[in-house]
């Protein structure tokens, strides 16, 4: 008789159905090295270890990103609008690490990580649409917490929009703007662009999620999955010191773990090193009338 192998899936939910389309998408990646030491108690438990760069400004350090994400999705009679961020730790299973390449910043960006083992541990995810959170929590084990978000994106039909802004608050927002879990903005005018391939993403996190309790446990299950984007991508490497002042990140006073994590990490100086925006085609365009009858008579 054959032995019966332990499951390789968690147990499907019955609300949420995989995979989850999206129908339109716009985001921008902003990444940062990070001490070590004050990243790994964010991973205490999680059997997760920092990615390992050949970049000789890795040394030391941990690669993090804020990941700012704003998507729709068509569900039958009704259009969900989601603004949601992942804030997140590059890593990867420590009991793979024979398994995993050390490559350059630049190649893992590209996408030449073939093996998938490198992935982002989402340390936590904000977003503002309810059911957007319950299924993040419940099917991707995400501290997924709901909150309130002003932004401004680029896009087609906001053609004198050309930097990005978002600002993400405290659930206790309230219309309190010193509330913030932190604002960032950027203006990628001046800094050359090359185009990438999005290859599959691979995005880590715990079982059972939630916002009110630790990054990891013993006693959870990691889990991971993967996330596909459909087109092309835009990528800024190689940021010069004066490149770099066309980002700001503003931390909050607030006292939301979040807030508290990003102070520990990112409130020490450090400097976006690279950039990914993605922004999906749109599907359809009307363009402007004309007058059919120009005999007649204008009033």
């Amino acid at each position: 008789m054959a032995k019966n192998n332990p499951p390789v899936f968690p147990p499907a939910d019955p609300v949420f159905k995989m995979p989850f389309f999206y129908s339109s998408l716009s985001l921008i990646w902003t990444y940062y090295w990070v001490d070590e030491k004050l990243v790994l108690p964010l991973l205490k438990d999680t059997r997760l270890k920092p990615a390992r760069f050949t970049d000789p400004e890795s040394k030391g350090k941990v690669l993090i990103s804020l990941n700012f994400q704003n998507y729709s999705a068509f569900l039958g009679m009704m259009i969900s609008t989601v603004n949601e961020i992942e804030f997140n730790v590059h890593c990867y299973p420590e009991k793979h690490e024979a398994e995993v390449p050390v490559m350059s910043l630049q190649d893992y960006l590209y996408g030449q990580d073939a093996t998938k083992l490198i992935g982002e541990m989402r340390l936590h995810v904000p977003a503002d649409n309810a059911v957007a959170v319950q299924a993040g929590v419940k099917c991707f084990g995400e501290r997924k917490f709901l909150t309130t978000f002003d932004y401004m994106v680029p896009t087609p039909d906001a053609p004198t929009v050309e930097n990005w802004a978002y600002t993400v608050y405290d659930p206790t927002f309230e219309g309190d703007k010193s509330k913030a879990l932190y604002t960032l903005t950027a203006d990628l005018s001046v800094i050359p662009r090359r185009v990438a391939n999005p290859s599959p993403l691979t995005l880590y996190s715990m079982l059972p999620g939630g916002p009110n309790r630790p990054a990891g446990g013993k006693d959870m299950d990691l889990i991971g999955s993967r996330w596909n984007m459909f087109g092309v991508y835009d990528m800024y490497l190689g940021l010069t010191p004066a490149q770099q002042k066309s980002f700001t990140l503003t931390i909050g006073k607030t006292q939301h773990p979040m807030a508290v994590d990003l102070r520990a990490t990112l409130g020490k100086g450090a400097k976006v090193c690279a950039v990914r925006v993605f922004v999906s085609p749109p599907a359809a365009a009307e363009n402007r009338p004309y007058y059919v009858d120009l005999g007649k008579k204008k009033k």
